[in-house]
């Protein structure tokens, strides 16, 4: 059942990404990334990539996604993302209701011009027109420039991406604005932020392999022209990649209120953000990520009005190394923290979701106040989930 009620509480959380003789996150050599003391790390667009992608392939709406031109498969730029997704631009006409002599209007005259034909009414006031037509996207008529921003970020908000990370959108389409002409942009402070994921595993043990291409370099002038290319392929052997995230929805309250979007950041919205951050790794399946998978996330949610704020889970969660395949995941300190006095009535309830096909783990997680486990794998509880 859909469940479109806002969504107003806080979250605090992380999820653990496992790679294993894999690559989450190259650089532009091909490697994993590294910090300057060597430890490996990932960006946050890495998570997001593969959480835009699950979602896109569950027919959510994802602006932040590359799409490709038909004739050329030239890669689509911003606006003619934005209309291949929503339409045209909505179209400006001066003295929207003016008429001539004649009786004619100035939106009547505009829409008796071909590039509409076969286009009908579908909605229509004192100050908007717009006009459908079957297998088409709608055309929107306004006597304002005002209306035209309002109503361009009235549409990119209803992609799913765009409503959970936010968008820095800049438009060559322009506006007037108090006499002056402008360019269509936004800054959007998303409600959900992804911090880098760093490797928690002690060891950072990064390996190259030889690879090769069944064709030859047409390229090389060397003597070895004639053969088959000879490549490398770059990976870590193992690593636990830890990124915190915070979920807070009154990052963009303030702006969306202004265009009055009722249906922003709802019950259903974070639901189906806590799928794709708890399966899009593993979902995403190519070459360099086989070996890459979730194993493990936690959803601190708090009460509502709850002003407190949690550290970064960072130093608070550990991988440790034991004999066999599998990890020893120790929550020990989120215990510790998670059942403090001061908290008990300030969080609302604690999820967790772990690989217990991979991780090995305490009886010590149930016993975190308010918590719910479950398997990351299938979904089965592990411990009795309280509504």
């Amino acid at each position: 059942m859909s469940n479109s009620k806002m969504f107003d509480n806080r979250v605090f959380g992380a999820v653990l990404v496992k790679a294993i003789t894999a690559n989450y996150n190259a650089d532009f050599t091909g490697s994993p990334r590294t910090l300057p003391n060597g430890v490996v790390y990932a960006t946050d667009k890495a998570l997001k990539y593969c959480i835009r992608n699950y979602l896109k392939q569950n027919n959510e709406t994802i602006f932040y996604t590359t799409r490709h031109k038909k004739e050329n498969m030239q890669p689509l730029d911003m606006d003619e993302t934005y209309e291949t997704i929503f339409g045209k631009y909505p179209v400006t006409i001066s003295d929207f209701n003016k008429t001539d002599k004649n009786g004619k209007s100035n939106i009547q005259k505009e829409i008796e011009k071909e590039d509409y034909a076969g286009y009908s009414i579908k909605e229509q006031t004192e100050s908007i027109l717009i006009l459908s037509k079957e297998n088409e996207k709608d055309i929107v008529f306004i006597d304002s420039d005002d209306k035209k921003r309002k109503i361009v970020l009235k549409n990119i908000l209803t992609s799913m991406d765009i409503r959970l990370f936010g968008a820095t959108y800049a438009s060559q389409e322009k506006v007037k604005i108090n006499g002056k002409e402008q360019k269509i942009t936004f800054s959007i402070h998303g409600n959900v932020q992804i911090t880098h994921g760093i490797n928690i595993y002690e060891e950072n043990n990064i390996f190259s392999e030889d690879i090769t291409s069944p064709f030859r370099n047409s390229s090389d002038s060397s003597d070895d022209s004639m053969q088959t290319t000879i490549g490398n392929q770059t990976v870590l052997e193992e690593g636990h990649y830890l990124h915190n995230f915070t979920i807070n929805p009154n990052n963009t309250k303030e702006l969306v209120e202004l265009i009055d979007n009722k249906g922003y950041l709802t019950n259903d919205d974070i639901e189906k953000f806590k799928e794709a951050i708890n399966k899009g790794v593993t979902y995403l399946d190519s070459a360099s990520k086989a070996g890459v998978e979730n194993e493990f996330s936690i959803f601190v949610t708090l009460a509502k009005e709850s002003k407190i704020q949690l550290p970064s889970f960072t130093t608070l969660i550990k991988i440790e190394k034991q004999n066999g395949f599998k990890r020893k995941l120790d929550l020990s300190k989120i215990k510790e923290l998670l059942n403090e006095e001061i908290f008990k009535d300030k969080i609302e309830k604690v999820e967790i979701l772990l690989n217990e096909y991979a991780l090995d783990y305490d009886n010590e997680i149930f016993k975190i106040e308010k918590v719910c486990v479950k398997s990351i794998v299938s979904d089965k509880e592990l411990k009795q989930c309280q509504e």
